[in-house]
């Protein structure tokens, strides 16, 4: 089964399951698939992979944030301030939203990516 049904499996057993479209299939997983990376979907990756996954793209995105915002005014943010709070809180959000999404799919009996489409 190609990449594409699959999601498209998965996309209707999610849906079937009345999880939300976008709690199924996130935008960061929306632009990792037009890039034509074959990732599977939050809820049936492990829960480090996804901490990490999850966690780096949002510390790196708001640590850029953070950075181009303190650096505005009086006071400035050095670069290593900005890592050290990118970094913090990006390990914070990757484990919070992996605690998340294994708790939905668990909650809902979803199993592992190579179980989808195969019924």
């Amino acid at each position: 089964m190609t990449h594409t049904r699959k999601v498209e499996a998965y996309r209707r057993l999610t849906a079937e399951k009345g999880i939300a479209a976008s709690t199924a299939v996130p935008p960061l997983w929306e632009v990792i698939w037009s890039l034509g990376i074959h990732l599977p979907p939050p809820l049936c990756i492990g829960f480090l992979p996804l901490a990490i996954i999850s966690g780096t793209f949002f510390g790196v995105v708001f640590g850029a944030i953070a950075w181009i915002m303190g650096n505005r005014g009086v006071r400035t943010m050095p670069l290593e301030e900005a890592g050290v709070v990118a970094l913090l809180l990006g390990a914070t959000f990757g484990l919070i939203v992996a605690w998340l999404a294994r708790r939905l799919a668990r909650k809902h009996g979803l199993g592992s990516w190579s179980d989808v489409g195969a019924s």
